[in-house]
């Protein structure tokens, strides 16, 4: 249920219906919603416990299903923490070019400040593909293989 839906149900438990129909059958529907979901939990918690109870030799193309959707979680948990890292990177990028003297935004890849000329810390770099730290130098990404510009 949504905020809204929240907000309007706890209102209607706390408005005296005094006899209006609508407001009793607003009631009523959202007391058969919420019956509806507890039943769901219950189909799903047993659905589990079925399938647990050696389901997948029972229930093939259930396991063939499941299979391609636990797939499909890692591929986007991949590039959940993929773009995580790369944000750290950037962040860390960003943190490289200003001065921890004097607080200056320097040019990227800049070793020296352009204001008081203290050494600038040099940015970590990560793989794109996998977001694993590439050592600097490196052309291709020890973990996965990916080239790694420049």
């Amino acid at each position: 249920m949504g905020l809204l839906g929240g907000l309007v149900k706890g209102l209607a438990d706390i408005i005296p219906d005094q006899g209006n129909p609508e407001l009793k059958a607003f009631k009523a529907q959202n007391e058969l919603k919420d019956l509806a979901e507890k039943e769901n939990g219950i189909f799903a918690r047993l659905g589990k416990q079925v399938y647990a109870d050696n389901g997948a030799d029972k229930y093939p193309e259930i396991k063939a299903e499941l299979d391609v959707l636990t797939a499909s979680r890692r591929e986007v948990e991949e590039r959940i923490k993929a773009a995580r890292d790369e944000t750290e990177a950037k962040k860390a990028a960003d943190d490289a070019r200003r001065c921890s003297e004097c607080g200056t935004e320097n040019p990227e890849n800049s070793a020296f400040c352009q204001n008081c000329g203290n050494r600038l810390a040099q940015p970590k770099r990560f793989c794109p593909q996998c977001g694993t730290e590439v050592p600097k130098g490196s052309g291709f990404c020890n973990e996965c293989g990916t080239k790694i510009e420049q």
